[in-house]
């Protein structure tokens, strides 16, 4: 892993006080809007949620590998099966077993991201509900007593909370939702641009001929790098990362160094349920049937 370095100008401003009541679909759990973290609300100052969507992959073990090192925690948002066949006995959930388990022993969080990456708002609620179920079936089949319940939820794209679908798009799917998990969305601005634009050699697993120091690889990470680090002013932050890309997992470290010094503590998003409603998400989920 090379060294990378890139100095960035970042204003602080005063953060403003915000008040969990000007965001009510949060708090009142309206239909279109279940309970969980929606991009304009509120976050404790100084406080960054690294968020990874799509695993797990080749690169995730050495992502894990960083977090150990700097002292960070994670949340990981994984689907099992992105390209199932007639079965489903290849899953990466299984090829990936040891970096799962490692992510519960390490104290990150792992949420549900659906079990074959779909836009949900193109599926029926029977459909929705199979994305989420199968997903976690898959995990405890294939990590046994190791398995984990996923009670945070980020949907494929985000949709339909990230897009303009129609309110009856957000409520079908919220109502799906609600009874499995906490929706986790990221801040607006700052979806890191990792899934966005690849060059040569940012996919799922090693490749013969990747070179991590031509001169694309670098303006990518340089680009990657920036959308993160020039909009970090002082405010809570959770960011869009994806594990599934060389690029992310080559300049994370630059990433969390300048954060740090910036001032940031890290934390998962189940720390996040915590702060903002002051029980865990199963004690939301429990609630919200």
């Amino acid at each position: 892993m090379k060294a990378f370095c890139l100095t960035v100008t970042i204003f602080f401003f005063t953060p403003a006080i915000f008040c969990c009541n000007s965001h009510p679909h949060v708090d009142a759990g309206l239909p279109s809007f279940p309970a969980g973290f929606y991009e304009d609300d509120p976050l404790p100052d100084k406080t960054v949620y690294l968020t990874f969507d799509d695993g797990p992959s080749e690169w995730t073990e050495k992502i894990l590998d960083i977090l150990k090192k700097e002292d960070v925690k994670a949340t990981f948002f994984i689907s099992g099966d992105w390209a199932p066949h007639s079965t489903r006995v290849n899953n990466d959930f299984k090829r990936y077993k040891t970096s799962l388990i490692r992510m519960i022993k390490d104290g990150h969080a792992l949420g549900n991201h659906t079990v074959d990456h779909k836009d949900l708002a193109h599926l029926t609620p029977e459909k929705i509900a199979r994305e989420f179920d199968e997903n976690q079936e898959m995990l405890d089949r294939e990590l046994g007593k190791d398995s984990v319940k996923l009670t945070l939820i980020r949907p494929p794209f985000g949709s339909p909370w990230f897009d303009k679908y129609p309110e009856a798009s957000k409520i079908m799917v919220g109502d799906v939702v609600k009874k499995r998990g906490v929706v986790i969305m990221w801040s607006r601005h700052f979806d890191s641009g990792d899934s966005k634009n690849w060059v040569r050699g940012d996919w799922y697993k090693e490749a013969p001929g990747v070179n991590i120091d031509s001169a694309e690889f670098t303006k990518r990470m340089h680009w990657i790098y920036k959308r993160v680090i020039s909009r970090a002013d002082g405010k809570g932050i959770v960011i869009l990362f994806h594990d599934t890309h060389l690029t992310t997992m080559e300049i994370l470290p630059s990433i969390i160094e300048k954060l740090k010094s910036s001032g940031y503590k890290f934390a998962t998003a189940e720390e996040l349920v915590r702060w903002k409603f002051n029980k865990g998400s199963a004690e939301v989920i429990r609630q919200a049937m």
